[in-house]
């Protein structure tokens, strides 16, 4: 009888994915079965990626060794089988008390276990010979031996680049030419020499990071950014003569946009044989090249959080301003727009049905998702919405737009100057310093604590010192800032309102599409909730909760309210005008 062979290969790491360990091991397990006639099959061919067999993760739950371990126990193979592996260590490298008793267990349940080393085959329901124990042994044991002397070598080799990197802080010198893709290295140690590379900006490159940045804060999504960049023939970033056949992508651009690295900071990161790779909790300031200001960064990170729920068409469009703002009344869920006549199309006349004439603007309406498609409501049973009633978009839009120029004119906020800029830029600088600073002391308390050696408790109090001078610092430029605040000049944001209102319909694609966004971000700042009604009302309540308002399907505003007449100012100021920021108030409580 022709037993069945199942091929079990493995590896630890997914880096290995890349290379040829799966095709090498299923190519000699392959060529072993079709050499002692035994019957393969690519259904049989189990691989666990990523797993490693020195800590175990291999034969645990979840694990496909684990599985067929399980299913011969349970007497699936009692009319034989073959499990047919590389060497033994691909089962495990655990010694020889994880090795031998899996033997014994799988020849006992039926299984035949053949290895390509050595073309050795243990016969199921025969006894393991003591040649056959002593080899396993020898193997097995050899095998986790070098594993362990692997794992040391690659934890020295991370904690030494760790130690490195935090010694070198501020000269901007990697010891490895892995650095990310907007950074040149240059070698500068001697061949004969470990590798020391010093790290210098490519500008050609951080001109499109910083821009990249830039959209995102503009309000632009990676779908948008990537459609840009690849439209506009933009190289895609290689390394190490590895380039990316798939242009611009949305997860390349998402690593980027919230990469710490760009301000300068390298994170070390555990990376074991199997499993993700976890933070070491480690934060070295100013290892490479800053590319990037902290308040940048921030506001992208800002810009990205607040663009939450507003994924899909309108990322690559733009046409739907209220994306992600307009809710339905009835139950909660997302207000999508669809066009039902484009521009230039045809479209007949409610009062003639015959007469057919060229519309002069896009149609469209507001409906919910949930009434549109049917939704159901598995809890309740039945349909999640009933709003089957469509809102003008248009009008809507032309409406909302008017009404948002007028209000931020009588609420406008100082935005900032080149000077205040500045000032927010160094805040951000000293507060990262200051934190790192702050891990750094506590660190040193906790060995004191634990050793009382007099180093560290003089590396402890020295660090206290900073600590307190690097506050002192930022208590001091935030006066700064304060002060340039109140003597610095309000700009005229009706200007820049009316340049989005004239150009959210321009003819001219990259204006029209610019003003939609920067429009969108105006909107999304100012409008606390937006509610589409089954009266095809539309109820907005505008800055926080402060005026209600109401439009009808004309864009007519039918209704308004003040909810909260008290204006709070910047710093708790009752009754606060900006126009008047030095103006005696009363303080809130």
């Amino acid at each position: 009888m022709t037993l069945p062979a199942t091929i079990y290969a493995r590896f630890s790491n997914q880096e290995q994915a890349q290379g040829n360990s799966k095709t090498r091991q299923l190519t000699l397990c392959r060529d072993m079965v079709a050499r002692h006639g035994w019957e393969g099959s690519t259904d049989r061919e189990l691989i666990d990626e990523g797993l490693s067999a020195y800590s175990g993760a291999n034969r645990a739950s979840g694990a496909l060794l684990y599985r067929f371990e399980q299913q011969a126990e349970a007497g699936r193979y009692r009319n034989g089988h073959v499990l047919v592996v590389e060497n033994l260590d691909r089962i495990s490298r655990q010694g020889y008390d994880a090795i031998l008793p899996f033997l014994q267990k799988l020849t006992a349940s039926g299984v035949t276990v053949a290895t390509v080393d050595g073309d050795r085959v243990y016969p199921a329901y025969e006894r393991v010979t003591m040649t056959s124990v002593i080899e396993a042994v020898v193997k097995s044991e050899l095998s986790r031996e070098e594993s362990e002397k692997k794992s040391r070598r690659l934890k020295a080799a991370q904690n030494k680049r760790v130690s490195e990197a935090q010694a070198n802080a501020g000269r901007h010198i990697s010891n490895t030419a892995t650095v990310p893709a907007w950074i040149d290295t240059k070698r500068i140690s001697k061949t004969s020499e470990r590798p020391a590379y010093a790290m210098s900006l490519n500008e050609g490159r951080v001109a499109v990071l910083r821009e990249i940045f830039q959209l995102t804060i503009d309000g632009y999504g990676t779908p948008a950014i990537a459609k840009m960049l690849n439209g506009r023939g933009e190289p895609v970033w290689s390394h190490l003569n590895q380039r990316s056949n798939n242009g611009w992508t949305v997860g390349y651009l998402t690593k980027i946009v919230v990469n710490r690295a760009v301000m300068g900071e390298y994170h070390p990161m555990n990376r074991p044989r199997s499993g993700p790779a976890t933070s070491k909790d480690i934060t070295v300031l100013n290892h490479f090249p800053q590319a990037i200001d902290p308040v940048t960064f921030a506001k992208a990170q800002a810009a990205r959080q607040g663009r939450k729920g507003t994924s899909g068409a309108w990322q690559i469009t733009h046409n739907n301003l209220f994306s992600g703002i307009a809710k339905c009344k009835s139950c909660g869920g997302r207000m999508k727009q669809e066009v039902v006549v484009r521009k230039g199309g045809n479209r007949r006349n409610g009062k003639n049905p015959d007469a057919v004439y060229q519309s002069k603007q896009d149609i469209s309406y507001l409906k919910c998702h949930n009434a549109l498609n049917r939704v159901w409501d598995e809890e309740n049973d039945r349909v999640r919405c009933e709003n089957r009633n469509w809102v003008r978009y248009e009008k809507l839009e032309k409406a909302v737009v008017e009404f948002a120029a007028g209000w931020l004119a009588l609420n406008r906020q100082s935005a900032p100057t080149a000077a205040i800029a500045e000032v927010e830029v160094q805040i951000a600088e000293a507060r990262r310093f200051l934190e790192d600073k702050q891990k750094q002391a506590d660190n040193a308390a906790v060995s004191f604590t634990r050793t009382s050696s007099a180093t560290m408790e003089r590396l402890m109090l020295q660090l206290e010192v900073e600590v307190v001078d690097q506050q002192r610092e930022i208590d001091a430029l935030e006066k700064r800032l304060m002060a340039a605040r109140t003597t610095g000049p309000s700009p005229d944001l009706l200007n820049e309102i009316e340049h989005q209102k004239r150009a959210l319909d321009s003819e001219d694609d990259e204006e029209r599409n610019r003003a939609r966004v920067a429009m969108k971000q105006t909107l999304r700042g100012i409008i606390t909730s937006m509610e589409c009604c089954t009266s095809r009302d539309t109820m907005i309540v505008l800055g926080d909760r402060a005026m209600g308002l109401v439009f009808n399907q004309e864009g007519e505003l039918v209704q308004s309210v003040v909810l909260q007449e008290t204006i709070y100012g910047p710093h708790g100021e009752v009754d606060w005008h900006p126009d008047f920021p030095d103006a005696d108030y009363t303080m809130a409580a």
